[in-house]
């Protein structure tokens, strides 16, 4: 917990965040734009509804106008929950784009073109027709998407973009798109980036730098943004693989040299041990680990099982607890259910006895 007795991640985000307005209000921009997923959810809890009315009043205080659509994470599933971007209409200078259609907001030679997160896709195929640059205008398109990319995050309702609809986008000045998390130019377009998150969501992010991107854009010059990194809580992951050719010990020997180098002090460090043994695992205990460690705030452990036979049944390198493969194996073989469940509760306390 933070000295204000809030969880310490929750504070990195605002802190991240905080720093992002503070820097607008020095540099003052003609104009920001938020991509999406401004809350990480639909209904967030008061405290970071407050905070984020706190520092968008901040923008507004200096005159600095924001247009922000809505993502997955933050559009409602339902028709009974009201979008909760609806939350900044009143705010001055504030543009929230929601309610699963595409809307533009217009400034001085600056059109933005907005098609928030839409749950229906053929609704949303509906509201891309509308897209349209506007003649002699700055013309800003924001999406958010997946472009470019031949995979899924394997979240809700996230979307691809139609490739057949991608020449379209090279018709605006600036793409700016949500979704992914990291700073990257969509490389099957000429204008098209993603600025990615102010914070780390998860250790795929681990070791990437966080910031926004600063964008001075003119008409007919080709868009070029500058990523401007802010500081951040450090995200290790170290991998070790092929576990099953080692014993024990080399495989603590190994762990060991790879936290030797890094600055693990209030750092989160993720460590994946791979193709690891059922023997292995119980004698590499999360507590072991913790012991090895000095510093970190967090430290999560995951474990990718080779395949073997016995009397789990088959293991395959996806599984990433053996505490949830032994409360799977309770399930398939105890015919009772309350003798499974008690059996589960036992493995349970017995599994957080030794974390």
């Amino acid at each position: 917990m933070s000295k204000n007795g809030i969880n310490l991640r929750e504070q990195d985000f605002y802190e991240s965040f905080t720093q992002v307005i503070d820097e607008a209000l020095k540099r003052k921009p003609d104009l920001m734009v938020h991509s999406g997923d401004f809350f990480h959810r639909p209904s967030p809890a008061n405290r970071p509804m407050v905070f984020a009315i706190n520092q968008l009043h901040r923008l507004s205080e200096a005159n600095i106008p924001i247009v922000i659509i809505a993502g997955n994470h933050s559009t409602p599933k339902t028709i009974y929950t009201n979008p909760i971007l609806e939350a900044f209409k009143s705010m001055k200078g504030v543009y929230p784009i929601f309610g699963q259609n595409y809307e533009t907001v217009e400034f001085d030679g600056i059109v933005v073109h907005g098609l928030p997160h839409i749950n229906d896709e053929k609704h949303q195929i509906l509201e891309m027709d509308k897209m349209l640059p506007v003649p002699n205008q700055l013309n800003i398109l924001l999406l958010h998407t997946s472009i470019g990319k031949n995979f899924m995050m394997e979240e809700y309702g996230e979307q691809f973009f139609p490739p057949e609809r991608l020449e379209l986008l090279n018709k605006f000045d600036y793409v700016a798109l949500g979704h992914w998390h990291n700073f990257q130019k969509v490389s099957v377009l000429d204008n098209a980036w993603y600025s990615g998150s102010t914070e780390r969501m998860s250790d795929t992010e681990a070791g990437k730098k966080k910031g926004f991107c600063w964008l001075e854009l003119e008409k007919n010059k080709p868009a070029q943004p500058t990523f401007i990194p802010i500081e951040t809580r450090d995200w290790f992951r170290i991998d070790l693989k092929k576990c099953q050719d080692k014993n024990v010990q080399e495989i603590e020997e190994e762990l060991l040299e790879a936290i030797k180098i890094l600055p693990l002090e209030e750092a989160i460090i993720s460590i994946y041990f791979h193709q690891i043994t059922n023997m292995q695992a119980l004698q590499l205990s999360n507590r072991h680990i913790y012991e090895l460690m000095e510093g970190p705030i967090h430290v999560a452990i995951k474990r990718k099982f080779v395949e073997t036979s016995g009397m789990f049944g088959s293991l395959d390198e996806e599984t990433d607890s053996l505490e949830e493969l032994l409360k799977a194996f309770i399930k398939r073989e105890i015919k009772d259910e309350e003798t499974a469940k008690q059996l589960i509760n036992k493995t349970q306390y017995y599994f957080d006895q030794s974390s």
